[in-house]
């Protein structure tokens, strides 16, 4: 890795990795979410960057169509409408359009009866197998001349164990560090709690007054 990739600020970035796993013919589900340590070579190598000046990523492969629902709504937002339902990561039509208006978002393509649009933070997206993994970790290994974090080592060794029963792969997107002086005041990410449901919860766990009784004069 050039001295030039070390500093440029693309790579400054927190990885997120969910462990995928599904049995031949069936569907993806999540295992697990693994939470990764901040490290300044890594981002780079799990996408392949690096390898000359200016070249693209070459393992920034997407986020695969067939991705379990629970990591579909860590990489998407549903976008209002009839069918979107009560889940915790909403957002206004109008605020969809801004986000790819301005090339932060684009269209995620789904067939579950309402729109989707990618998360305007997340990018880089790919999967590894447990090859694809230890490859990159061996990458890491002696290009820096020391050993690859412990983390990510767990993540291997626990996607190799789960191999016994499963179809395994992880999924990775990045999350770019931003500065102050960087940040991105034209996108106005929403809370990621659904509103009408949040407040029934509050009502419910608000503390229940007695009525008293009033006994009138005859």
């Amino acid at each position: 890795m050039s001295e030039a990739m070390r500093g440029d600020p693309t790579w400054r970035c927190d990885v997120h990795a969910f462990v995928e796993c599904r049995v031949r013919g069936g569907e993806w589900w999540l295992y697990a979410r693994p939470a990764l340590p901040r490290n300044e070579h890594l981002p780079a190598l799990l996408v392949g960057a690096g390898v000359e000046e200016g070249e693209a990523p070459l393992r920034s492969l997407g986020v695969p169509s067939d991705i379990s629902l629970a990591v579909r709504d860590e990489y998407t937002w549903r976008v209002a409408g009839p069918k979107g339902g009560d889940a915790p990561n909403i957002v206004s039509v109008a605020e969809a359009q801004r986000w790819i208006g301005r090339g932060r978002s684009r269209p995620w393509p789904t067939s579950e009866g309402f729109a989707r649009v990618t998360d305007p933070r997340w990018s880089h997206a790919t999967w590894m197998d447990t090859r694809d993994l230890a490859w990159t970790l061996n990458r890491f290994e002696g290009l820096i001349g020391q050993p690859a974090p412990a983390a990510y080592c767990a993540v291997l060794a626990m996607m190799r164990a789960l191999e016994s029963d499963y179809i395994v792969r992880v999924v990775i997107w990045l999350e770019r560090r931003l500065g102050a002086a960087e940040s991105l005041p034209d996108v106005i990410l929403p809370p990621r709690e659904y509103p009408r449901e949040l407040e029934r919860a509050r009502a419910e766990a608000r503390p229940r007054r007695k009525k008293r009784r009033v006994t009138l004069d005859s």
